[in-house]
């Protein structure tokens, strides 16, 4: 028998397969992501449209230092025309142009606190952003660049992502330091930040995007199913969950996902068929998403659980129940489960007559 929790402390882990993500990077996800990569962001301070004369040209449209030295300024033109050649790889879908403008050991922050270290690593996630989402167009605003020192600048700025299938355009800003090294400017580090005044809800959720669709984990005597989707304009998912055992419905519930801007964090509610109901907060530790989760059970009992999700690929994931009490009772670590992705059911044949 697999079942061996009661029904309401599965419910309650039910958590019991919100997996969000494991580095599964969707389309729409890696937009902003992808945008913001080297240093490349949107929108001015105030959050006002971007004029013609903002926008990213040759040194000419310095915002930033006043008179200095001719060495200084063929700095900063330097600096300038790497970003110029950023935004032109960039709309080419060239990934690996737009790497070589990193130093080998470079660091990128996305947005969500993701972090993409060394050029390579760099690269690949742009080839992945780049086959999903090609004819991409950016956008690109420097506010400063300031020299730190003879050898290390760094730069202010916001980009402007748009796409074919997107129906707005994606602002952000970012921090860039470079580094001169043999010669060159090259991006050393980048860190890319929502504007202060946009909404992150659906920004933050989209960590979570492969989770939409279909989910099964199967045994002999149970069968325990999941569907996932985005609501409220994409500001949260719910996810809806289904046991079964012996063919027999015995449970069902949902689960809601959303951020929280007071936190920080992914939140989830969930509530089951029971009575028992739950609440927690995520956190990412490597490949793994950590849920930590408390509740009440039906009969009004205590409970609480950590969960712990683990991407295999982008059709299978494991979760796991550990650090479990109720009523203050600690519980046994559950076996490690394997839940996949369900296919799409056969179509419909078309009879001879039909045809």
């Amino acid at each position: 028998m697999r079942i061996t929790l009661t029904l309401s402390a599965v419910a309650l882990l039910i958590g019991l397969s919100s997996f969000i993500a494991g580095g599964q990077i969707p389309a729409t996800k890696s937009a902003t992501k992808s945008a913001t990569v080297a240093g490349v962001q949107p929108a001015d301070k105030s959050g006002g449209p971007i004029t013609e004369d903002q926008k990213v040209k040759p040194a000419e449209n310095s915002r930033s230092a006043p008179q200095v030295t001719p060495e200084r300024s063929a700095d900063e033109a330097a600096i300038r025309q790497a970003d110029e050649a950023f935004v032109k790889a960039y709309g080419e879908g060239d990934a690996k142009a737009i790497a070589a403008l990193f130093t080998p050991d470079a660091e990128y922050v996305d947005e969500a606190g993701n972090l993409f270290q060394g050029r390579e690593a760099i690269e690949q996630t742009l080839v992945e952003f780049f086959s999903e989402n090609p004819d991409c167009q950016l956008e690109m605003t420097i506010d400063s660049i300031r020299f730190v020192s003879p050898g290390i600048a760094i730069e202010d700025g916001s980009t402007i992502l748009t796409h074919p299938e997107l129906p707005d355009t994606i602002a952000s800003r970012y921090t860039t330091i470079y580094v001169k090294s043999e010669g060159k400017w090259l991006a050393a580090s980048v860190r890319d930040y929502a504007p202060k005044d946009r909404r992150q809800h659906r920004l933050q959720l989209e960590q979570l995007d492969w989770l939409l669709g279909d989910w099964v984990d199967e045994a002999e005597d149970s069968v325990i199913t999941f569907s996932c989707q985005s609501v409220d304009n994409g500001n949260f998912l719910l996810r809806q969950f289904t046991i079964l055992i012996g063919g027999e419905e015995v449970m069902s519930g949902t689960q809601r996902i959303g951020w929280d801007p007071l936190t920080g964090k992914l939140r989830t509610w969930i509530f089951d068929s029971e009575g028992s109901y739950g609440e927690g907060s995520w956190h990412r530790d490597g490949d793994r998403w950590i849920l930590k989760c408390t509740g009440v059970m039906p009969d009004g009992q205590t409970a609480s659980s950590t969960s712990i999700y683990t991407s295999i690929n982008s059709h299978t994931m494991t979760w796991q129940l550990v650090d479990h009490e109720i009523a203050g009772v600690q519980q046994p670590d559950s076996e490690i489960y394997s839940i996949v992705r369900q296919a799409p059911p056969p179509a419909p044949l078309v009879s001879d007559q039909q045809e």
